[in-house]
């Protein structure tokens, strides 16, 4: 006659096996959502007890008391995640880079006829064919729009510039808002995850949650994080604490000259080691400004020496002492508005019209090196040759930094992803244990009925 702990055997065996098809389904639901790692049931031998009971004296040993799930094992492999966050982090930092710098080069479209170097090329080619026929009017009023076109091309440049660099400001203001939302979310969830362990439960799924999250604060600022014994996170950005146990640590923007810089809450400005918005300030603060400061320096030398040669000269109608650019600085430069064609100074004396001794030493500057070692052309063709190749590094480092990550990425999801085909199998393995355990229990109803309902009526 089956006894009560053979049923009772039978019976756990059914639960946990269908607790086993439980979170392997799990496993299958969640396979496309981000951020999970796969679950298995580790399973184990219940406690056994004595064949006879408390008369151990005459008893053949003891006897199994079913299966039982130990614990919910998640897989994880902490290093990896370390790896992963620290290079991801990095491509974040030059991707973010190449993004602007990309949108720069477009903005100078110095490829173009639109580019500041062709027209330099037209400003100098109108002053040497004017020295050609200094009275020719056609081509003073050529001249002067030539020139206007440059300033205007000086100008557009400088507007453009500023116009990304507050363009930024936005996206950094951005990045603070997640990046605070994150923190938040980490200090929630270390709370969760601490009360959970406590009380000798697993919070797979919570964690689950909170590694994304640390995913995503790495990707923005390369944060670093280390587990504490009690499973919360400590999490910290160039040395400063963003997150420990339940509390996180705000950052904000303040303007500074226009931008907007990022502090924590005791004051210090946050300098981020890597990620999205250190490229994005790396651009905003360093980049852009230096191209600024060089039309700034290329247009206040053009302004200089062309006026100097200039002012010296008469024009057809034999004005002189006039500048020819007004302002100081590429933001401001323009051809002088009192200037017409025949107030051009071509001749280097009065009622000399066929005169081309200053146009001929204006159109010179295109070969002068104005700019201590280099002419004007040069030294913008370097400005531009410079932003070129910065431009170019950072989408290689990002397309190198790129594979690498990917190359992680898929390491860890080797390890803690899910595989259908894998599951399936589980899935079945699972199945067939829940089926033989359902037979035994089946099996042992027969017995009770055959002796409950059948024994004792022979002849029936």
């Amino acid at each position: 006659m089956p006894s009560l702990s053979s049923i009772s055997t039978a019976l756990q065996a059914v639960l946990t096996h269908s607790q086993v098809l439980e979170i392997t389904g799990h496993n299958v639901a969640n396979a496309s959502t981000p951020g999970y790692r796969r679950q298995t049931a580790i399973l184990t031998a219940a406690i056994p007890t004595s064949i006879n009971g408390s008369d151990y004296a005459n008893g053949a040993g003891q006897k199994g008391g079913s299966v039982s799930i130990d614990r919910i094992h998640r897989f994880n492999l902490a290093f990896f995640d370390g790896r992963y966050r620290s290079i991801s982090a990095e491509t974040s930092n030059w991707e973010a880079q190449s993004e602007i710098l990309t949108q720069l080069e477009a903005t100078l479209a110095e490829t173009s006829e639109d580019g500041l170097l062709p027209k330099l090329d037209q400003f100098w080619a109108g002053w040497q064919a004017l020295s050609s026929d200094p009275t020719n009017t056609s081509l003073r009023e050529v001249l002067l729009d030539d020139a206007a076109s440059l300033a205007t091309a000086f100008n557009r440049r400088v507007e453009q510039i500023n116009l990304i660099r507050s363009d930024q400001n936005l996206v950094v203001g951005s990045h603070v808002d997640q990046i605070n939302s994150l923190a938040d979310e980490v200090a929630k969830l270390n709370a969760e995850i601490s009360h959970v362990l406590s009380v000798g439960e697993q919070p797979n799924d919570l964690m689950d949650k909170r590694d994304l999250a640390l995913d995503e604060l790495a990707n923005l600022t390369g944060a670093v994080s280390s587990e504490q014994k009690n499973g919360e996170m400590v999490v910290s950005i160039g040395g400063h604490v963003l997150v420990v146990g339940h509390d996180a640590f705000k950052l904000h923007t303040e303007n500074n000259a226009g931008m907007s810089d990022v502090y924590w809450g005791d004051g210090q400005q946050l300098i981020p080691t890597s990620g999205k918005l250190k490229g994005t300030l790396e651009v905003r603060d360093v980049v852009l400004p230096g191209q600024l400061s060089g039309l700034d320096t290329l247009a206040s030398n053009l302004i200089t020496n062309v006026n100097n040669i200039h002012s010296t000269g008469f024009g057809l109608n034999n004005s002189t002492g006039n500048a020819f650019f007004t302002g100081t600085d590429a933001s401001h430069i323009a051809v002088n508005s009192l200037l017409d064609g025949a107030s051009i100074a071509t001749s280097s004396s009065a009622d000399q019209a066929g005169n081309s001794e200053i146009a001929l030493s204006i159109a010179g500057l295109k070969t002068t090196k104005t700019m201590g070692v280099t002419t004007m052309n040069e030294f913008y063709n370097a400005q531009i040759t410079t932003l070129a190749v910065t431009t170019q590094r950072a989408a290689d480092n990002t397309y190198q930094h790129g594979l690498v990550a990917k190359a992680l990425s898929d390491q860890r999801e080797s390890v803690a992803g899910v595989s259908l085909d894998e599951e399936a199998a589980n899935m079945a393995k699972a199945q067939k244990a829940y089926q033989a355990a359902a037979r035994m229990l089946t099996a042992f109803d027969d017995l009770l009925d055959l002796i409950i309902n059948r024994m004792g009526r022979a002849g029936i």
